[in-house]
C-alpha cells in the first residue's frame, strides 16, 4: 500500500457511489474525486516542504503499465490520457510496442495511480455519454463526440484545480508554489533527457460529433 492508498481508496468509493444514469450526478462524483486528489497533493507539499532532490517518489516511465494498448489508439483516448496527465503532474505518450500501441505514464507514484483511478472511470461515462446521443452514428462521428466532450471535461478540471487552490491561505500558497514548479520542471527535465517524444499532429474530426460532444461536456458539474 502506497502513502497515498487511503485517499485512492476515497476517491474509488466515492466513484462507486455514481451508479445513477443520470450524467449530471456521475461527473459530479468525478469533480470532487479530481478536488480530493488536488488538495491531498497540496497538503502533501506544505508537509513535506521538501525539495525536489527530496522526494520520496522518483519520477518513473510506467511502461510496464501502460494505460491503453491496442493495435491502434483511438484518438479521443489519446487526448483523454493527455488531459489528465497534465490535470495530475504526469506526461501522457505513445509507445510502440511491435505491432501495439500503448498510452505510458511518466510521472511520481501518486499522480500515477491518480491518473490510473480517474481514466477507469471517465473511459466508462464517456463512452456511456456518446451511446446516449448517438445511436446509429458512424465511428467517426462518436470518436469526434468523445474528443468534443473531453475539451469542455478538460477546461472543468483546470477550472477545478484553481479553486482548490483559492481555498489556500497565501502564507501556504508561497510554500507551495516552489515546491510545483521545482516538481513540473524535475518532471519536463526528465522528459527530455529519457524520452524522444515527437510533436503531435493536429487531428481531422467529425465537426457536427465534436460540437455535440463539447456540449455534452459542459453539462457535466465538472467544479
Amino acid at each position: 500500500m502506497t502513502i497515498d492508498e487511503p485517499i485512492l481508496n476515497r476517491v474509488r468509493k466515492l466513484l462507486g457511489l455514481a451508479q445513477s444514469p443520470n450524467v449530471h450526478e456521475a461527473a459530479s462524483a468525478a469533480a470532487m474525486a479530481q478536488q480530493l486528489i488536488e488538495r491531498h497533493r497540496l497538503e502533501r507539499w506544505l508537509d513535506a516542504e521538501r525539495v525536489v532532490d527530496a522526494d520520496p517518489f522518483p519520477i518513473e516511465d510506467d511502461r510496464d503499465r501502460p494505460l491503453e494498448v491496442a493495435r491502434k489508439l483511438r484518438k479521443w483516448r489519446v487526448v483523454l490520457a493527455t488531459t489528465l496527465a497534465d490535470a495530475n503532474g504526469c506526461v501522457a505518450y505513445r509507445l510502440d510496442r511491435g505491432a501495439d500501441q500503448a498510452i505510458v505514464l511518466v510521472g511520481r507514484a501518486p499522480d500515477r495511480e491518480a491518473v490510473h483511478t480517474l481514466w477507469a472511470w471517465l473511459v466508462k461515462r464517456i463512452e456511456w455519454l456518446s451511446a446516449t446521443h448517438g445511436a446509429g452514428q458512424r465511428r467517426k462521428w462518436h470518436d469526434a463526440f468523445r474528443i468534443g466532450a473531453v475539451s469542455a471535461i478538460a477546461e472543468r478540471l483546470a477550472q477545478s484545480t484553481a479553486e482548490v487552490r483559492a481555498e489556500q491561505t497565501a502564507g501556504a500558497l508561497m510554500r507551495i508554489d516552489p515546491v510545483a514548479l521545482a516538481q513540473r520542471e524535475a518532471l519536463e527535465t526528465y522528459v527530455l533527457a529519457h524520452l524522444r517524444l515527437g510533436r503531435g499532429r493536429a487531428m481531422r474530426v467529425d465537426a457536427d460529433g465534436w460540437q455535440r460532444g463539447r456540449a455534452a461536456g459542459e453539462t457535466l458539474p465538472i467544479v
